[in-house]
């Protein structure tokens, strides 16, 4: 079997060919309250040496970048950008799957005030300053000025495909340079997948074709996506990044590393009630031992079905069920005594 990009990349890394210098209009007008990680450093340069040093590299570029939760992903797009930026790119395109990432992304790349903004106060290549605009179009020259769109997949997908007054439309595309930054890029791979649920084809099946239709349009265009989550199991997704996925720092690679917080695992033969009742009273426990330590904490469960949505529907609708037969017998009782 022929070597994936990643693991090609992996031997260029350890080779010592892929430079680990990250240049400084990246580093220095990234925010130093945060520091790069030296895997990020490792993804950062794998992304330069690709775009300026290799040899097979094909276009339009699409890249992947599979990382863990947790290990800065939105960092890693910050710091492209501005290498982009340099590369002579000034529109960027950020889509993503959900309307509350775009609130937490425009904090990250917007809001200067914020404490999580990853930029440095004053962005400067060499004398020149550039600002961060977030725009609705992008404009027709290329000034000194970082634009940045964020919408969400379905938008975009409405847009290209409804053409309005005031609306982005495949023809604004054809004489640009666009970066497309996705991220959670899982949620696009709906039409690559060999089975599609009745869900998947009636929302998603477009979504994809609507993306890649962009990045066509010019071949200096670039696909940048970053996930925690690739279906590996997928031989349509896995034939389609096989020369894509330039980056592979999974959660086994991020726990190793020793950059995540340890993880316990629990097991229980109780029944999904009685195990949920169990979650909670363990949650509460440790609410009360961080009050007592004055410990500001805020413990959070995820109840997750196996498979559906309509699944973990179901659960939540079972567990409403159950909190009101408890709170029956407990009024009863009451009532009784």
């Amino acid at each position: 079997m022929s070597q994936k990009l990643f693991e090609k990349f992996d031997t260029l890394s350890e080779e010592g060919i892929i430079s680990k210098d990250i240049p400084v209009f990246v580093t220095n007008n990234l925010n130093p309250s945060f520091l790069i990680r030296p895997y990020q450093i490792e993804g950062f340069s794998r992304l330069f040496y690709y775009i300026d040093g290799y040899s097979k590299k094909t276009k339009p570029i699409h890249l992947l970048f599979n990382m863990a939760t947790g290990s800065g992903k939105t960092y890693m797009m910050a710091g492209s950008i501005l290498y982009l930026y340099q590369q002579g790119y000034r529109k960027f395109l950020f889509f993503v799957n959900s309307k509350n990432i775009i609130i937490k992304t425009r904090e990250n790349f917007i809001e200067a005030g914020s404490s999580k903004y990853l930029f440095a106060d004053k962005i400067l290549f060499g004398a020149k300053q550039a600002n961060i605009r977030e725009v609705e179009s992008f404009s027709n020259g290329d000034g000194d000025d970082i634009e940045i769109k964020f919408t969400t997949i379905q938008q975009l997908h409405r847009d290209m495909n409804d053409v309005r007054e005031n609306r982005v439309s495949y023809e604004e595309f054809i004489d640009k340079k666009i970066v497309m930054i996705s991220d959670e890029a899982h949620h696009i791979n709906a039409t690559t997948k060999a089975k599609l649920s009745k869900e998947e084809a009636e929302e998603k099946e477009s979504y994809e074709k609507t993306v890649l239709k962009i990045l066509g349009m010019n071949t200096e265009n670039i696909l940048l996506e970053y996930t925690a989550t690739i279906d590996d199991k997928n031989a349509g997704v896995l034939e389609k990044y096989e020369d894509k996925l330039i980056y592979k720092y999974d959660l086994k690679a991020f726990r190793d590393g020793g950059w995540s917080k340890e993880l316990d695992i629990l097991r229980s033969n109780l029944s999904q009630e009685d195990r949920v009742l169990q979650a909670l009273i363990v949650s509460q426990y440790r609410l009360k031992i961080a009050e007592k330590y004055h410990i500001r904490c805020k413990p959070v469960i995820l109840f997750k079905a196996q498979k559906k949505i309509a699944e973990s529907k179901e659960h939540e609708s079972d567990f409403h069920r159950s909190e009101e037969r408890r709170v029956g017998k407990e009024c009863l009782r009451l009532c009784r005594s």
